[in-house]
């Protein structure tokens, strides 16, 4: 039970690469009207899939990042002591393990291979982390790799699937530099280029504004598409524009780190709220 405890402090400050694989997985149940014991399975199948999914990211991502952890985030596990690099590394090494031979049970070994290979090699122990475009670029791959396997454990990927992906996908890669305003003071200490530090932070903010204000306009035609009396979408596109222009709002507003951050955790309910939505979309 500590090990489960301690195991949620590291993954805890990054909730987007935990709950919406979950609900994707729920969705694609509900679509093909599985049996409840099959639902079940499903259920469980994935809340453990997508934990490791997301632990194995946060332990190695963590293992490399502890200078600018020590500036920007100080409660994660190894600079607050909790944790110890030598333990931490020993965890990395099982629960990735664990990660794929569950992954191989579930007949989606390779979206997990592939997120293995972005996340543990590219991302973090070749340090592409460093690099705006190489950062950004995984996080929009981690997309794919959470939505595939989440649809694939119930049924083969389809067409449906990809418009999906590629909607959010793209979405996520364009806007995902939300993120790094809130961390600016610790990127630069630790030599970190990030979009905000090579176009500038009001050029960012600017973009943000307009990419935010038109994010409905993807969610309507490519993803929820409500139509008619169709009320149950209206609502799900409702909220999901309301956060979007609630962000809009506050991305330009230049205040502190704390500000952005909880802007940034706007982007991260948006993403769950449209994943959550696939239920009644789909």
């Amino acid at each position: 039970m500590m090990e489960l405890s301690l195991s949620w402090r590291f993954i805890r400050n990054d909730p987007v690469g935990f709950y919406p694989g979950i609900l994707f997985t729920i969705a694609v149940s509900y679509h093909y009207r599985l049996s409840p014991g099959t639902f079940a399975l499903m259920f469980a199948a994935s809340l453990v899939y997508f934990w490791l999914y997301i632990y194995t990211f946060c332990l190695s991502n963590q293992l490399t990042g502890v200078r600018e952890d020590r500036l920007n985030k100080p409660f994660r596990p190894l600079v607050s002591g909790e944790a110890s690099r030598r333990g931490t590394a020993i965890r990395a090494a099982i629960a990735n393990i664990a990660f794929l031979v569950l992954a191989v049970a579930l007949g989606v070994w390779l979206w997990a291979l592939v997120w293995q290979a972005l996340t543990l090699l590219l991302h973090n122990l070749a340090r592409g982390a460093r690099s705006w475009m190489v950062k950004d670029f995984v996080i929009a791959c981690g997309v794919p790799m959470m939505l595939g396997p989440a649809w694939q454990m119930v049924t083969p990927v389809t067409g449906e699937t990809w418009r999906w992906i590629l909607a959010l996908a793209i979405s996520v890669l364009l806007l995902i530099p939300v993120q790094d305003l809130r961390d600016m003071h610790g990127d630069v200490a630790d030599g970190r280029t990030t979009f905000p530090m090579a176009v500038g932070e009001l050029a960012t903010r600017r973009f943000l504004l307009v990419g935010f204000a038109l994010l409905p306009l993807v969610v309507h035609f490519l993803l929820i598409r409500a139509s008619g009396v169709d009320w149950p979408s209206w609502l799900a596109e409702a909220l999901t524009a309301a956060l979007c222009w609630t962000i809009a709002f506050r991305v330009v507003r230049q205040n502190d780190p704390g500000y952005d951050h909880r802007t940034y955790r706007f982007f991260e309910y948006w993403y769950i709220a449209v994943v959550g939505s696939a239920a009644i979309a789909l």
